[in-house]
């Protein structure tokens, strides 16, 4: 398990600067100010998620697509900075 650790955090690492298609699943479960998102390979309560930075709350609303710059990791998840909001779901 850590070597697997390892070798997905060096992979989500490698995966800074892409740009990519979100769906924003809503508030983190975690902290009231941080947005859950996914790519369209997550599936829910299954996969990593990807935690959504730089935002404006009010901006969002779960089932909208965006897309957001990967801009980090932590562990298995990754971390995204949205660019531009695309139609709702």
């Amino acid at each position: 398990m850590s070597l697997q650790k390892r070798i997905v955090t060096r992979a989500q690492r490698s995966r800074r600067g892409e740009h990519v298609r979100l769906l924003v699943d809503g508030p983190s479960a975690e902290h009231d100010l941080v947005w859950r998102a996914r790519t369209e390979g997550q599936a829910p309560d299954i996969d990593p998620v990807v935690y959504l930075t730089d935002i404006d709350p009010t901006s969002l609303s779960p089932g909208q697509f965006i897309t957001a710059e990967l801009v980090g990791n932590r562990g298995y998840d990754l971390v995204a900075r949205p660019l531009l909001a695309l139609e709702p779901a």
